[in-house]
């Protein structure tokens, strides 16, 4: 074995400057915001994401989790993933952490040029012109609550299965594209006169929604073309009597009916953003009956829900006729009133609802801008699987105990658990 001059043994020099240079890269990748480590906590932090990446095959991810003892003010709890480099690592990582009922104290996220041998042992972490080549893996370091055996236990499970859902979802990523992309010509094709449905299926498929699967499911049971987390088929985006409304939905219509139909799935997102999948559903006709349901799953982007109305399809055409059913002036206070209130309502919900329900929720808000006061609506979702709840308070009376109240008598009157709820403040007096 080649030993230095000092006695060192290659191996253990290697080891040595690999620890130097993760440290150095795990001090260079702390946000501006966050707190610098301390020097013991850098080298603990940097010996302990090495050990993580010592050793790791293309298409394995490594997690490991380690409990820090010590005093009160030292014990926490150490996370680290390694995976080949690609999008929404970060964000659903963070999500499954807390969805556990952690909180996160620090993340560090640096992405790295790595070398490895043939059996995937780590040997360099290049920089400058010897990256050329090289693979890059993304390297996420955590420190969290600690937790117990069965919490660590369950921990490592949510982010296995983060991790393989955003692999198969980056993975199938142009084929989902191309999926709606042909839904999007097939509405098209079928509208007469409005083709409202294709433009919303074009704008979520250029970069509004975060696509994360596809599936088309037959009258008869079967399902074919899965794509993205739909592949894993361990949990189905919609249950049995959920379809069967579906297609009863479209058969009552026929080719007339509006689509995509736009609902909510039960299932959460594990990818990018910790809420209930959004579902957009296009039948597939042969002759005058719906023959399958092509369903694209996904949550909608940030930008896509902060959008103005003029510029969402279907949203915009209701926003017009909104406007000069009541006379409106765009540019007068009433015209905008509507338009800021649809702006500040969630987007993903607004979009599924019938015209009646959108024009009741959007014309009570405006109402409540200028005087806000205590207002509550109801909106049954279509295929009557979800009740929305929307619920107006001055904000100067909402509290966490307020809404908590409001939840146990929704969900006593509802006879239904509450799948997810969010929360919106005005720069005004309105919540």
């Amino acid at each position: 074995m080649a030993r230095g001059s000092a006695g060192e043994t290659a191996s253990g020099k290697t080891a040595k400057k690999l620890r130097k240079d993760l440290a150095a890269r795990l001090a260079a990748s702390v946000l501006p915001g966050d707190g610098a480590f301390t020097q013991e906590g850098l080298d603990a932090a940097a010996a302990f994401l090495l050990e993580a990446a010592d050793k790791r095959r293309p298409g394995t991810p490594v997690i490991e989790i380690e409990s820090v003892s010590g005093s009160a003010s030292a014990r926490f709890m150490r996370v680290a993933v390694i995976n080949d480099d690609m999008p929404f690592l970060v964000d659903s990582i963070a999500s499954a952490v807390t969805a556990q009922g952690l909180g996160i104290n620090r993340l560090v996220h640096p992405v790295l040029a790595v070398h490895r041998g043939d059996d995937g042992t780590l040997s360099g972490l290049p920089i400058g012109k010897a990256t050329e080549g090289a693979k890059r893996e993304s390297m996420v370091y955590l420190e969290t609550d600690r937790a117990d055996a069965k919490g660590r236990r369950a921990l490592r499970e949510a982010l296995a299965e983060v991790l393989a859902d955003v692999r198969t979802a980056v993975a199938d990523w142009p084929k989902m594209q191309a999926a709606i992309a042909a839904d999007a010509d097939l509405v098209a094709a079928r509208a007469a006169t409005d083709d409202e449905g294709a433009e919303l299926l074009r704008w979520l498929g250029e970069g509004m929604l975060t696509q994360l699967g596809h599936v088309t499911r037959h009258r008869d049971g079967t399902y074919s073309e899965a794509l993205g987390i739909c592949r894993k088929g361990d949990r189905p985006l919609l249950g049995e009597p959920s379809f069967k409304r579906a297609f009863e939905w479209f058969d009552k219509s026929g080719k007339s009916a509006r689509a995509p139909l736009v609902i909510k799935s039960n299932r959460l997102s594990t990818v990018h953003r910790r809420a209930p999948l959004d579902l957009f559903i296009v039948p597939v006709f042969e002759g005058k009956k719906a023959t399958a349901l092509s369903l694209h799953a996904g949550v909608w982007t940030s930008a896509a829900l902060a959008a103005a109305p003029t510029q969402v399809p279907h949203m915009r055409a209701q926003l017009a006729a909104l406007t000069g059913k009541f006379g409106f002036d765009p540019g007068g206070h009433a015209g905008k009133a509507l338009v800021h209130a649809m702006t500040s309502l969630p987007h993903d919900l607004l979009i599924g609802f019938e015209d009646s329900d959108l024009e009741r929720v959007s014309t009570t808000m405006m109402s409540l801008i200028d005087r806000p006061r205590p207002r509550l609506a109801l909106v049954t979702a279509p295929l009557e699987r979800h009740l929305f709840a929307f619920v107006w308070l001055p904000r100067d009376t909402l509290s966490t105990a307020t809404r908590l109240q409001i939840q146990q008598m929704l969900t006593q009157a509802a006879d239904g658990p509450v799948l997810d709820w969010s929360l919106e403040v005005e720069g005004g007096n309105l919540a």
